[in-house]
């Protein structure tokens, strides 16, 4: 386990962070994380770094993307053990965010089931996530959706009415059966399960911690992929630009230029995920002091 932030006051939440893989961090997430006075713990299991248990992950737990599928224990072991951790964090009503691969191996680890690859297709870009009637009145998300929707009237992004917010996407595997107790908050065209929540645990197809640049990365690898250029994800990602085709950098490139449009939604949007989860930790530090 390794502290990525300066460590904090002993009054800080701790917020536990597992990386799937080098090719997915934490992102500016983490400096808005750590801007709303949290101390952040990154725990790498592409590096070799062990799980934590429950007990070891402090305050609140975010578990991020990677290229990997959510049913691949054989090539990556640890799988299990997120499962593990991410029911323990819902049965102990412990603050999380799963994102993306998170998303998928918390939906497998609540009683749902993912679908590698998705029976839609591939997901990448920037898409819209079309809000459901209870992501308005959801006492997790909707404020974040509150911030995000006033940050897109301000840039004059369309909402259709607060329903409809432009998020950054990169999968192709997808949740196609919710936890029985999750309440359904966004969908997209390519993927009807987008945004779910279960207890405290908020989960994300989408990417609140990319950027534009980060973006542009992903699709012209994931274009140079779809030429024959490598034929995994995985290898997709670890591909140096000297090796992408000028058609595949294109790709990248105009992917870039739309995400640069969304850019105050998407920042709106992190920048309030932060703020909310550190709430709520720091909520569950303040009880767990009082006993």
């Amino acid at each position: 386990m390794t502290d990525i932030l300066p460590a904090l006051p002993d009054a800080a939440p701790v917020i536990t962070v597992i990386e799937p893989e080098a090719f997915a961090p934490l992102g500016r997430l983490g400096q808005w994380l750590f801007a709303e006075g949290a101390s952040l713990r990154v725990v790498r299991p592409w590096a070799g770094e062990a799980i934590p248990g429950l007990a070891g992950v402090g305050d609140g737990l975010v578990v991020l993307g990677g290229a990997m599928g959510a049913h691949d224990d054989a090539r990556h072991p640890w799988l299990a053990d997120v499962r593990s951790l991410l029911r323990g964090a819902v049965e102990q009503r412990l603050p999380a965010v799963a994102i993306c691969l998170g998303a998928q191996i918390a939906a497998e680890a609540l009683g749902g089931a993912t679908a590698c690859p998705s029976p839609h297709g591939s997901e990448n870009g920037v898409v819209d996530l079309e809000l459901t009637e209870a992501a308005r009145a959801d006492p997790v998300f909707s404020e974040i959706v509150d911030e995000a929707v006033r940050a897109a009237v301000r840039a004059g992004v369309p909402t259709r009415g607060g329903a409809r917010l432009p998020v950054i996407v990169s999968h192709d595997d997808v949740v196609v059966r919710l936890p029985e107790s999750a309440v359904l908050l966004a969908s997209s065209a390519g993927a009807p399960v987008q945004a779910w929540r279960v207890g405290k645990l908020l989960a994300l197809q989408h990417h609140p911690e990319s950027t534009p640049a980060r973006i542009e990365y992903w699709r012209a690898r994931s274009a140079a992929r779809a030429m024959g250029v490598v034929r995994g994800e995985e290898e997709a990602e670890a591909l140096p630009d000297s090796a992408l085709p000028a058609e595949a950098v294109a790709v990248g490139r105009r992917a870039r230029a739309e995400a640069e449009r969304a850019e105050p939604v998407i920042q709106a949007f992190g920048r309030a995920l932060a703020r909310v989860l550190v709430r709520r930790a720091r909520a569950r530090r303040a009880s767990a002091a009082r006993g």
